[in-house]
């Protein structure tokens, strides 16, 4: 039986349930990271454009990639990230190679951009 409270499937499907990379994350990226990865089983082309206003508003307020926690960690838990990104980007998980791939480099604007490509992407071919 589905738990879609407790283990969405939307969030299970992929290489590593989702909540493993998004609690690394800002709430802002962690958000984006949630939409993005989901988004071809649950709303759709909505669902990258949420993650693309939650990109948005961490650019603009200049919301740091990476949760806040005890110094002492940072490294690993941005060593956990990078390595889930890689395992997103090496496996085009949702279609969003690029996507995962700048987020991974940390390139928050060309991350902005290649979610924006690819929302116009998909409604172009959905005309």
């Amino acid at each position: 039986m589905s738990d879609n409270v407790n283990h969405p499937k939307h969030y299970e499907n992929g290489p590593f349930e989702c909540i493993e990379l998004s609690r690394l994350l800002s709430s802002d990226w962690g958000q984006a990271v949630q939409y993005c990865f989901r988004w071809q089983h649950k709303n759709g082309v909505e669902d990258l454009k949420k993650a693309l206003w939650f990109i948005n508003d961490a650019i603009t307020h200049n919301v740091p990639f990476f949760a806040a926690c005890c110094k002492r960690n940072a490294d690993i838990l941005e060593a956990q990230a990078i390595r889930l990104l890689g395992i997103l980007q090496a496996e085009n998980w949702a279609d969003l190679e690029q996507f995962w791939r700048n987020l991974k480099w940390g390139d928050r604007v060309d991350v902005l951009e290649a979610l924006t490509e690819k929302i116009n992407e998909i409604e172009k071919d959905g005309e």
